[in-house]
């Protein structure tokens, strides 16, 4: 796709292949157990760097105590079950990139800010 579209009202940019910007609104939605909530981001495509508005989904899921986020793609088609840590670091996506063996959430603010 190769359209900047209208980006007003994008509160979240999200990158493709990256599970880093699926925690912006992991974080900031604060959503309950079962709970759901509908959002534009300004998507970008690592291809053609031509951000456009997408509309997504995230509902928190209740799967015996663990902490994961289904996303969904409402143009793209795109489902997926985004396991999320005590802060709500997405720990892992489809596709290339995971952290899950990492320790990198103990190293952020509230905020996912780095901390040394």
């Amino acid at each position: 796709m190769t359209s900047s579209g209208n980006l007003d009202g994008c509160k979240y940019v999200d990158i493709a292949d990256t599970p880093f910007t699926n925690t912006l609104p992991v974080r900031r939605l604060g959503l309950v157990r079962g709970a759901a909530a509908d959002i534009t981001v300004a998507y970008v495509d690592g291809m053609d760097l031509q951000p456009w508005p997408e509309p997504q989904r995230y509902t928190r899921l209740d799967r015996d105590g663990a902490d994961v986020y289904r996303f969904t793609s409402l143009d793209g088609g795109l489902t997926a079950d985004l396991p999320v840590d005590a802060e709500g670091l997405v720990l892992d996506y489809p596709g290339p990139m995971t952290i899950s063996d990492t320790d990198i959430a103990g190293r952020l603010d509230p905020h996912g800010c780095r901390v040394e």
